[in-house]
């Protein structure tokens, strides 16, 4: 794939994923009905794709612990996050996972032993600021403050997926995808006494565009662009989902945006792609220092 169709299957990869807060919220079906149905297309399609491929499962004990966690993780960040669209809006759940990249700095920090500096500190303030002015008026006990707080815990559990992939990175792509989507659906089916099936038709199309196209499509092109692209450019490229989804919700969902949420999701956005940016002026300046050395 060359580099600029790989951009271009990253860009509408996003378009893609950014259906999945305007459907969750017009859906009528619950956080478990959303999670298992999402996750059986998903997980059916990758066990499909391993059969093809002749996969083995054939791993060390310490192999499926980290699928078991990956899973267990992706489960919990997903039902944060679905809990956090039905409680406020798509736009503002949309905001508060965007705070990954600020918990990523610091969780790579621990985990991985990545150096911080005072930048990425200045960059967690303007973030967290703007998480503050997303909401119009933040009472604690506003459905829509709750909703962007629940969206803030799903961000920080988004980014420890990255950090346990890194750990895991000997397992193939393709079983790691699969143990993801399979553990998940199993610690979804654990929420089947509070699941809801009583659906009309546009609920169950809604749930099957999801787990069509925004999960098994959208996630299988993410996939290949980012095995083509730099992280720098992905991660940027990433954070066009807020924008998209602050437009289709604005479209199917009448939401209203509000000057001080663009304020809010701009310095949100910001302080992210600014400490993106640079870390990779820092690695661009110690590879040429290694390379006039």
């Amino acid at each position: 794939m060359n580099k600029p169709r790989a951009l271009l299957t990253a860009v509408v990869a996003v378009f893609m994923m950014a259906f999945v807060p305007v459907i969750v919220k017009v859906i009528q079906a619950n956080e478990a009905t959303i999670g298992m149905v999402r996750l059986l297309i998903a997980a059916a399609g990758v066990s499909l794709w391993l059969v093809m491929r002749k996969h083995s499962l054939r791993m060390s004990r310490r192999e499926w612990l980290c699928l078991i966690l990956l899973g267990l993780v992706f489960a919990v960040h997903w039902f944060t996050y679905f809990k956090s669209i039905k409680l406020s809006t798509p736009s503002i759940a949309a905001i508060g996972v965007a705070t990954y990249g600020i918990h990523l700095t610091f969780l790579s920090r621990i985990f991985l032993k990545q150096a911080s500096n005072w930048f990425d500190w200045v960059a967690v303030m303007v973030a967290f600021y703007g998480v503050y002015l997303v909401v119009p008026e933040f009472e604690w006990e506003s459905d829509q403050v709750q909703g962007l707080l629940v969206g803030v815990v799903s961000g920080f559990l988004y980014a420890c997926l990255p950090i346990i992939h890194q750990k895991s990175a000997h397992i193939p792509n393709s079983i790691r995808a699969w143990g993801q989507f399979a553990f998940a659906l199993a610690a979804f089916c654990l929420l089947l006494p509070w699941s809801q099936w009583q659906l009309n038709t546009t609920d169950w199309s809604g749930l099957v565009f999801m787990g069509i196209v925004s999960t098994l499509a959208a996630h299988s092109l993410w996939v290949k662009a980012t095995t083509e692209l730099p992280g720098i450019t992905t991660s940027m490229i990433y954070y066009l989902y807020v924008p998209i989804t602050m437009v289709y919700s604005f479209v199917w969902t009448s939401e209203s945006i509000s000057m001080q949420m663009l304020l809010g999701a701009t310095l949100i956005i910001g302080a992210n792609v600014a400490g993106l940016g640079l870390r990779w002026l820092q690695s661009r300046r110690k590879s040429t220092t290694v390379k006039v050395s």
